[in-house]
């Protein structure tokens, strides 16, 4: 098999942090949550995601805002 990504940098594989698009494994995996929780979210309208025909991914932007809804207020004193 080819190594397309020598030949064509399109195919090389993004740094994550780089990437537009997160599949719900990845999204999970940065969330060091279960996919299925992140399911669980969708399906409670708490987190948006794209679909593209068939496949569900969710924009990095989201999960950034996300974590922020979700994160706690600190204590000031």
């Amino acid at each position: 098999m080819r190594d397309l990504t020598r030949q064509n940098p399109k195919h090389a594989e993004a740094a994550p942090e780089d990437t537009l698009l997160l599949t719900l494994d990845e999204a999970a995996r940065e969330l060091r949550c279960a996919r299925r929780t992140l399911e669980r979210y969708v399906a409670d309208q708490q987190l948006t995601v794209v679909h593209l025909g068939r496949s569900v991914r969710v924009e990095r932007r989201e999960l950034e805002r996300f974590i922020g809804r979700h994160r706690e207020p600190t204590a000031r004193g």
